[in-house]
């Protein structure tokens, strides 16, 4: 009869790391099978005002998520125009590649991030995302900014629900793909009920 040895502590631990990392698989397949409410990117947020959790956790109430839902917020991007370093540059991809693939709703950050984007690739003027919500309209108009463009593709977060104190934008994709979604989220950010 063969005698139980006690397992050495490298082989806890590596049961220990599988034991994570099936957890970890196991969470993002369950994640990708969940529908997308709406998707959100936020930039170079040193505040870090618009922090992906807090906001994740509030608009799940707000829009009433069912199991099968969810909502996404990246604020771990960060773009410097014109800098070569690696994150930097994968951040600006990244926020490019969404905006293709039809999969972004908004972005928010600074006005030089935001009007980069905004004269480079079509966007969607407020005017027109809220022809038919025209109280809505009307509620954000002192706070759109133009920025030299022929439309109002920007509007000016700082007298939002977050109030951040470094002057943060937000410009919609032509392709948004959930333009109802992102009239809620307009209606959350500025207290349009």
């Amino acid at each position: 009869m063969k005698r139980f040895q006690r397992p050495t502590a490298l082989q806890l631990l590596l049961i220990f790391a599988g034991l994570l990392a099936a957890i970890y698989l196991t969470d993002l397949l369950v994640q990708r099978s969940k529908t997308i409410v709406l998707q959100l990117f936020v930039a170079n947020d040193d505040a870090n005002i618009f922090e992906a959790k807090t906001m994740e956790a509030e608009l799940a109430s707000v829009f009433s998520l069912g199991s099968d839902e969810r909502i996404i917020i990246d604020d771990s991007l960060y773009v410097v125009l014109g800098s070569s370093d690696h994150y930097v540059e994968s951040s600006l991809s990244k926020i490019y590649a969404y905006m293709a693939a039809k999969e972004l709703d908004a972005l928010i950050a600074p006005l030089n991030v935001v009007e980069h984007y905004a004269k480079g690739l079509p966007m969607v003027d407020y005017s027109t995302l809220l022809s038919n919500h025209p109280e809505l309209l009307e509620h954000l108009a002192p706070y759109f900014h133009k920025g030299g463009m022929e439309k109002v593709y920007l509007l000016d977060l700082s007298q939002s629900r977050y109030k951040p104190s470094e002057p943060m934008y937000m410009v919609i994709p032509e392709s948004i793909p959930r333009p109802q979604a992102l009239i809620r989220f307009l209606e959350y950010l500025f207290d349009f009920y």
